[in-house]
Parts: structure tokens; sequence; C-alpha cells
């Protein structure tokens, strides 16, 4: 694995070519829990729990076909009342699944998930699957990969809790430096510097 770090940043000025050769291999994981489209949406409850995993993905004749998250679970069957073992698979995974092969760049792949509003991607080598990458992935590598990186952020929040929202430490959205002192400004997350320059 990659760890991209302050001194790289600044010695390279920009966090788009600190990771440029980084792929998905190397920040993907690895143990993927793989079910059939027979499977009810009861035996997929049972695996993410006794897995402790957020998602499964759901295979027919061998090749991967869809995924099924937590919220594909919440959505399709519990809010619909409907009983999960009577519910396969393949009526709630979201499906076709987005691939991308083990030596895509990390850079690619998050462009993906930005333009498909997606937060996973199977990655496959041939037909088997062999790794899954997510948005907490890239951005566990990539900090400051501000331009691409923002719209997976605004995924994975609330537009009403960006308001309100207080961070300690992070990267500022403009200047790029891993700071202690971060706050909201002009819907940006702004060093103290940065906010006197917009003031």
């Amino acid at each position: 694995m990659v760890l991209v770090t302050k001194g790289d940043i600044e010695a390279d000025g920009s966090i788009k070519e600190t990771l440029k050769d980084v792929t998905v291999h190397e920040i993907m994981t690895k143990d993927v829990f793989i079910l059939d489209v027979t499977s009810t949406a009861l035996e997929v409850a049972k695996a993410m729990d006794e897995q402790n995993i957020d998602s499964v993905i759901i295979t027919k004749y061998g090749e991967a076909t869809g995924i099924i998250t937590e919220r594909d679970m919440v959505c399709k069957v519990m809010v619909k009342d409907a009983m999960p073992h009577t519910v396969n698979a393949e009526e709630i995974m979201s499906s076709p699944i987005l691939t991308v092969k083990p030596n895509t760049g990390a850079i690619k792949a998050s462009e993906m998930m930005v333009k498909f509003h997606i937060r996973r991607l199977a990655v496959t080598d041939g037909k088997a699957i062999v790794g899954l990458v997510t948005d907490r992935d890239i951005l566990t590598v990539a900090p400051g990969l501000n331009t691409i990186l923002e719209d997976l952020i605004e995924i994975n929040r609330e537009q009403d809790v960006v308001e309100t929202i207080d961070i300690e430490r992070g990267v500022c959205q403009r200047c790029g430096s891993h700071v202690d002192d971060l706050n909201q400004f002009n819907g940006l997350i702004l060093c103290e510097d940065c906010r006197e320059e917009e003031e």
C-alpha cells in the first residue's frame, strides 16, 4: 500500500502527481463475500452480520452481476415490509455492478465513482472477482485529492449536516495543507490562513 504524507504533498505540489501510480490493487479489500442470485435477502443479511460487512457481491453463473448493500436491504426489504426469506437477491441487488481491473489507477476509480454516484467498485481479473474498492479506501490514501474526492464526500453526508460540521484536523480544501485548525467558510473546509484570505 502507498501512503501519502504531508511531505510528499509539499515536495510535489500536486497530490494527483503523487497518486498517479497508485492502483486499486494496492488499496482494495481482498476479502469479498460473494453469493449467488438465488440467495434470499435473509441469507444476505445473515452473511453481512456474520462477516461484519456492509455489502455482498451477487453472481450469476459465476460472473459478478450486482451488489447488495445495507442501504438496499433497508430500502428494498425493510421499508417495504417484505419477508426476507421470500425475497431473492436478484430482486434487490443494484445492477449492473461496475468493475475495474486491478491495475486501474485510484484517480480513475474515484472519477468513475463520482460520475456514476456510487461508492464501490468490484475489482476483477478476467471473470474472477479479486477485490472491492470503496470511496473510503481512496480517501484513506488520498486525503488531499480535493477536486475529485469532494464529490465522494458529498455522497456520504447529508446536506443539512454540512452546515453544522466542526472539523478539528484535516486537509484544507483550498491550499491542501494538513492542519489542526479547520472550519467551514463559504461552503469550503479551510485553514485559518485561507479563511483570512477569503474574508
